[in-house]
């Protein structure tokens, strides 16, 4: 299969610029998109918005960043553990204790179930669900070939994953995201099931599809999920989330957040978990995480 070459968010922002006259150029190998109307310029780089402070849009790319920032303000934060690379980063790293050290202290402060990913990653890419501590080098080794730094956050049993658009200390629109799965008959098998499903023609699919028995049959009734991420990119589904109690109890904590690091403008995530705590914050510029608790 092929990747498709354009991005959503480039697809959806020319229909926009034509609807709204705005005239729209691919720079530097479409890396920048330059949008320009009565004399205003503006830019987008990749996700990045010009409209947001330079200082507070590096926060927003540094996961283990964010994690420290909101924290500092008391703001509620999934903890986040950085592990810098020997070989890239050396001054760094910490004399007294070793990369597998800091690495299996967290794994085993998380209950032997940790999410490893780049610390400036984003779309879900190259994030890893590791169950041991196996598993937890070997994605840490894989990662190093690549990346200078990498965080590690605990594991969430995810409900659903609500996004809002936040915009001048605002919140304009929230949405459920709920991870793509199937429902087994009894009959038909998981390959075919998950083809009904019209997933998106993107690697992150691929990789999540690999990790399945795709001939395996699922009992009646049977729930499978095709991945434990909720990103759009891998096939989540959206749906517009109704004004309400949950509604404003979401919409409180992104404010908190998009305060908290002076951003202008953020898609801000936050997720319900199966045990009915909401955990929280992922900018569209990176990954931002936090839990709204019960005193919030």
């Amino acid at each position: 299969m092929e990747e498709n070459k354009e991005r959503f968010l480039d697809g959806l922002l020319k229909e926009l610029c034509q609807e709204m006259g705005i005239k729209l150029e691919m720079l530097s190998y479409d890396w920048i998109l330059q949008l320009e109307k009565d004399g205003k310029v503006r830019h987008i780089t990749r996700n990045h918005f010009d409209n947001n402070p330079q200082a507070s849009g590096e926060i927003a790319n540094d996961k283990y960043a964010t994690y420290e920032v909101l924290k500092s303000q008391e703001v509620p934060v999934i903890e986040h553990t950085m592990i810098f690379n020997p070989g890239t980063r050396s001054r760094y790293v910490q004399e007294d204790q070793g990369v597998w050290e800091i690495a299996h202290k967290a794994f085993e402060k998380e209950n032997h179930k940790v999410v490893v990913k780049p610390n400036d990653g984003y779309e879900g890419k190259e994030v890893a669900l590791c169950h041991t501590k196996k598993e937890l080098e070997v994605t840490i080794e894989k990662l190093f070939q690549k990346h200078g730094t990498i965080s590690i956050c605990p594991y969430y049993d995810i409900e659903t994953e609500y996004r809002t658009f936040y915009l001048n200390g605002k919140v304009e629109l929230i949405y459920g995201k709920t991870k793509p799965s199937v429902i087994g008959d009894g009959k038909t098998s998981l390959e075919e099931l998950i083809q009904e499903l019209n997933l998106p023609n993107k690697k992150v699919v691929r990789d999540n599809l690999a990790l399945l028995d795709l001939e395996a049959v699922p009992e009646k009734g049977e729930k499978v999920e095709i991945s434990w991420k909720h990103n759009l990119s891998g096939g989540s589904i959206p749906k517009v989330l109704a004004k309400g109690e949950l509604y404003e109890k979401i919409e409180k904590l992104a404010i908190r957040a998009g305060k908290a690091l002076n951003m202008n403008f953020a898609t801000i995530d936050i997720v319900r978990t199966t045990n009915n705590r909401v955990i929280c914050f992922r900018n569209k510029l990176r990954c931002m995480c936090a839990y709204l608790c019960s005193k919030c």
